[in-house]
């Protein structure tokens, strides 16, 4: 569903990438904090993105990416990794007789491959850290493919002509990987598919939520607190949405409307639709007791 952007928020993104005292760091917590500029369509399967929520800094191959969500259809999961460089550098050299790429691109491409390589070697391993975010169970052996995404430089000003977007296709088709500039995230923002995301980060155990710009989808019905780390600040924040964190706190997922561990109250039920609180109450009474699972 298409959102009306925020110019001025547009504008500030703008001002940041014009800046060349600023760098890739900037850049990165820039996106964390407005999660919207952020461009997942990349490689997504028709459950979109996994959970509404993207991966700050994921460790792969002795190093980490900058960004990473997961994308899933019912035999298969998609794991994107997303490098960021800097605004200014050129993807192209400035020879008329050829297409010629910079070694900035160059080097941008080669860093995403180790990511490639070390993923074909080691599988298992990432595999294992995704686990507490392979989701429903039932689906978390299904397969994994990588997919990459580099955003890198800026396309206004003097757009690229068409034998460099017929470098940059070729590049994508033979490298299974997705090349973007800056200004290919304004204009996609620009034209109202920016969407707020919760931003997680990688623990030794499983993953905290580093930001909550937008809400998580599902992510407490199935995440429980072994695996899920969620600081206190944010934790108020979501009991104040209604999510019942107490619960959650105590091993209880939230599977009713992602919010409630039990039936909701009236009270709790709040603004929900009397047709969709009907659904869940229905599907509660539904479920088996203890004592005939037993």
């Amino acid at each position: 569903m298409r959102q009306p952007p925020d110019e001025a928020l547009a504008s500030a993104f703008a001002q940041l990438l014009a800046d060349d005292g600023q760098d890739e760091n900037d850049i990165q917590a820039f996106l964390e904090q407005h999660t919207e500029l952020l461009d997942t369509s990349p490689w997504l399967l028709n459950h979109r993105l996994h959970m509404n929520c993207v991966i700050a800094k994921f460790p792969i191959a002795g190093r980490t990416a900058d960004f990473a969500y997961l994308t899933k259809s019912s035999d298969r999961w998609i794991l994107v990794l997303v490098e960021i460089e800097r605004a200014n550098k050129s993807l192209f050299t400035t020879s008329s007789k050829h297409v010629g790429s910079s070694s900035a691109f160059n080097e941008a491409l080669a860093q995403t491959a180790v990511w490639r390589d070390y993923w074909e070697q080691h599988q298992s391993e990432v595999r294992e850290r995704l686990l507490p975010l392979l989701v429903p169970s039932p689906m978390a052996r299904n397969r994994i493919e990588l997919r990459r995404v580099l955003i890198i430089g800026r396309s206004t000003g003097k757009d690229f002509s068409q034998a460099q977007r017929d470098r940059i296709a070729s590049i994508e088709e033979d490298q299974k990987i997705k090349i973007l500039t800056y200004d290919s995230l304004l204009r996609s923002y620009r034209s109202g598919w920016g969407e707020k995301k919760c931003v997680l980060s990688p623990r030794s155990t499983g993953y905290a939520i580093k930001r909550l710009d937008g809400l998580p989808k599902l992510l407490f019905a199935y995440v429980l607190p072994e695996h899920l780390s969620v600081p206190v600040p944010i934790e108020t924040r979501l009991k104040a949405e209604g999510y019942q964190m107490d619960a959650w706190r105590n091993n209880q997922l939230l599977r009713f409307n992602e919010k409630w561990a039990t039936e909701p109250t009236d009270e709790e039920a709040g603004d929900v639709h009397p047709a969709v609180l009907s659904v869940i109450r229905a599907a509660d009474r539904a479920r088996p007791s203890k004592a005939k699972r037993r």
